[in-house]
């Protein structure tokens, strides 16, 4: 049998890779470090040396709740925002950072696109003082002012905007409004940075969601649009790369593209096929499309300069890696580790068949023969994805005697538009019956056993187990992190971005009440029979903490085994290193007694009422 992993090896992660960025010979990328309660710091690479060039900052945007786009660079210039100063600062060559806006409660900056030609920073903008809501728009950071300004407006009247993208004086960026998501209607626009008032749509379809503008070598802008029924890349004059497969997810922060511009019109992206994320590169004068990187199983960001690709990729037997990809073909690791983690077990993708079709999900089995707990994954979002990447809590988890069953159930993203579109109006209905068909496949299977099945999920995957606890009788525990027990509360109490989420997920507001309270979790206690945990931030800005306490309360008066614990100082996601740690043991401590396992000594009992 394997050894169990330690604790430490979740909460003390090497540095986490992401958003690689190319400037001429230098490489620039974020890198989280778990140790630091999860500081970003910004790192380059020059001339064999790699220097950490913000030692006292965290590069972390607020904008949308969600952030994203907390860097850039261009022609030796870095800008970043800073959650500790709540500033944007810039640092020109190897001249000491200086600050470009005052620190601010007001505005909120992010996605981030440098043009030091013109002497300017695009940005895009929160007006927190805006009433009823935050007012989103595209302003410019004058490089060479006072560390007091607030922007000039570049464009303003959509609710959102992001992906700004600036080549020779032209801006392109992609604007959406309520009720939409990004991923429902988005729009391209483009506009002339001297005269913004002029701007106009480059492509607009009622339906159609179509985003992270990017322009090309040549000087043509492509982006990606899901007309197809899949996001896939198209250029300014009709050009389409028709490839069957999303070239692109869902924007939930304002990071750019995971895709770059090669010489020419070729561009390197992102491509997913049967859930695995690979680099593809599309030539279109030929409609050719090359493969260069194989056995990934995502790509978070892609960057070049000339001759090389720069890929933060994920793999299924180790942590992510910055890769340099020469066009000889040979690679070069240049962060993260350089061979697969001992005794990784990667995942098996699973088909099964759901009440609106074929569902996709990842195990992870301990083998040996035997017959494990079963551990049920719902992601949040919903439309987000569960990909085949090392996960060291997954991981952990396995090597715990535990198999681990991650769900991409319907509404999902990966699996083109028709597999998205499908929760439209069905949020806690087909994510639910998805889930405990995966189980149902698993189980039935003989490959776990199907009398210790507990599910887990946070924030929207945390409603659909909830939602599932109270729906289903497939589970023996639940484990809600951050979960929306009350639906009503997501129209009521919540921020601008997710705000009209709910009428696509559920029904319109407030005729369809009655559908909310329907669905709500936190209605149906009374058919609860599992053991609860329940963790919650008590800074959560999306779910407000008050839905915890109040369904740990339910669940306590019901006489049901509950835990609840309430975690000072954190929001929506976990990132002290403390808190983590407390959040880990207290979920290995609950499955552990609720299933009459042997307890790990390296782990505290956890108090559970009613148990």
């Amino acid at each position: 049998m394997r050894r169990p992993l330690s604790l430490d090896s979740v909460l003390r992660y090497p540095d986490a890779i992401s958003q690689v960025k190319a400037d001429g010979d230098e490489v620039y990328w974020l890198a989280t470090i778990s140790q630091q309660d999860g500081r970003s710091t910004l790192r380059r690479l020059r001339d064999g040396q790699v220097v950490d060039l913000t030692p006292d900052a965290n590069i972390r945007s607020r904008v949308m709740e969600y952030g994203g786009g907390a860097y850039a660079v261009s022609s030796g210039t870095v800008a970043w925002c800073d959650d500790r100063t709540s500033r944007v600062w810039v640092r020109q060559g190897d001249a000491d950072p200086r600050p470009l806006t005052s620190p601010s409660d007001r505005f909120l900056y992010g996605g981030l696109a440098l043009s030091v030609e013109n002497k300017a920073l695009l940005a895009v903008r929160e007006d927190h003082a805006a009433e009823p809501e935050a007012r989103t728009e595209i302003v410019r950071l004058d490089l060479a002012a006072d560390p007091d300004q607030v922007g000039e407006v570049v464009a303003t009247g959509a609710d959102f905007y992001a992906s700004i993208a600036i080549r020779d004086g032209r801006l392109a960026w992609q604007q959406w409004n309520h009720p939409s998501m990004s991923w429902g209607t988005c729009s391209v626009w483009s506009a002339a940075l001297d005269k913004p008032s002029a701007a106009s749509p480059i492509y607009s379809r009622e339906g159609v969601a179509a985003g992270y503008p990017l322009w090309l070598d040549s000087g043509r802008l492509a982006w990606v649009s899901d007309a197809s029924g899949f996001w896939n890349w198209q250029l300014d004059g009709g050009t389409q790369w028709s490839v069957g497969s999303d070239c692109a997810g869902p924007l939930w922060v304002l990071d750019p593209p995971r895709a770059t511009a090669l010489d020419g019109e070729r561009l390197a992206s992102v491509c997913y096929i049967d859930g695995r994320g690979t680099l593809a590169v599309w030539t279109p004068a030929t409609d050719s499309t090359a493969w260069p990187l194989a056995g990934t199983t995502d790509i978070e960001s892609v960057a070049s300069a000339p001759g090389v690709i720069y890929v933060v990729a994920q793999w299924p037997d180790r942590l992510p890696t910055l890769v340099a990809l020469r066009a000889d073909g040979s690679t070069k690791t240049l962060a993260g580790p350089d061979g697969p983690e001992p005794g990784a077990i990667e995942a098996e993708s699973v088909w099964t068949l759901g009440d609106a079709g074929p569902v996709q999900s990842w195990l992870y089995h301990p083998g040996d023969g035997c017959v494990p707990p079963l551990l049920v994954m719902t992601h949040g979002g919903p439309t987000s994805m569960a990909t085949a990447g090392y996960d060291a809590t997954i991981q952990f988890w396995v090597s715990r005697g535990f198999a681990v069953l991650d769900v991409n159930y319907s509404g999902s993203t990966g699996f083109g538009r028709e597999y998205r579109d499908r929760l439209s109006g069905r949020w806690g209905v087909l994510d639910v019956s998805d889930t405990a068909a995966a189980v149902a496949a698993v189980t039935g299977s003989g490959r776990a056993d199907a009398s210790r099945v507990a599910i887990t999920g946070g924030s929207a995957g945390g409603f659909t187990t909830l939602a599932s606890l109270t729906g289903t009788d497939v589970y023996r525990a639940g484990i809600s992190r951050y979960g929306i027990g009350d639906l009503t509360t997501l129209v009521t109490d919540t921020h601008k971005a997710e705000s009209r989420y709910p009428e696509s997920l559920i029904a319109p507001w407030p005729e369809g009440r009655a559908v909310y309270e329907e669905r709500s979790p936190i209605n149906h206690l009374d058919r609860l029979t599992t053991p609860m945990l329940i963790l919650q931030g008590t800074e959560d800005k999306v779910v407000p903490p008050g839905q915890a306490i109040q369904m740990a309360d339910a669940v306590r008066a019901a006489g049901l085994p509950v835990a609840l614990l309430m975690l000072e100082g954190e929001g929506h996601g976990f990132r002290a290193l403390t808190t983590r740690r407390l959040a880990l043991e207290a979920q290995v401590s609950f499955l552990e007694q609720v299933f009459s396992m042997v307890p790990s000594p390296d782990v505290a009992k956890l108090e559970i009422e009613n148990l």
